[in-house]
């Protein structure tokens, strides 16, 4: 069994964090103009309402994470697995707020690449961190992770 952290290939955090910077750079050097002009409520609604769902993904993913006492910061080892808070329903809820993230900026401000940046933010989670850490849990907690996986799904 090792302790030493999972073998991330990009950091979660800088990619939530890029992401909606070069959406809103693409959109201002070559706006596609699909999605309406920004401020219908038709799209502002649902958009603040992603927003909301991402942040609260991401809060009640952390607090359950601190609750257990295992690291947040997925460069470190895993100490506990967690099945509690938002860990009931999906594998992955902070990965899964960034994405909603993307979708919740796409809608409320009309950034049409934000779209698309929703679709890179999830293959680059799901291949660069998702599948090593579950590589990673599986190898630490074997059987436990094993009854995890097949009650939990990864992303809904």
């Amino acid at each position: 069994m090792t302790r030493a952290g999972p073998n991330i290939a990009v950091y979660p955090p800088v990619v939530s964090v890029i992401a909606p910077v070069a959406a809103i750079a693409l959109e201002w050097l070559v706006p596609l103009a699909v999605l309406p002009e920004a401020g219908r409520l038709l799209l502002v609604v649902p958009g603040v309402a992603l927003l909301g769902g991402a942040g609260w993904l991401a809060m009640s993913g952390t607090r359950a994470f601190q609750e257990a006492g295992t690291n947040v910061d997925p460069k470190q080892p895993t100490l506990k697995l967690v099945g509690t808070g938002p860990y009931r329903f999906t594998r992955n809820p902070m990965y899964l707020g960034m994405v909603l993230l993307q979708l919740g900026l796409a809608l409320t401000f009309s950034l049409d690449w934000a779209v698309l940046g929703a679709v890179a933010v999830l293959v680059l989670l799901h291949y660069g961190v998702v599948l090593r850490e579950e590589a990673y849990l599986t190898d630490l907690f074997g059987q436990d992770y094993q009854a995890f996986l097949a009650q939990t799904r990864r992303w809904l």
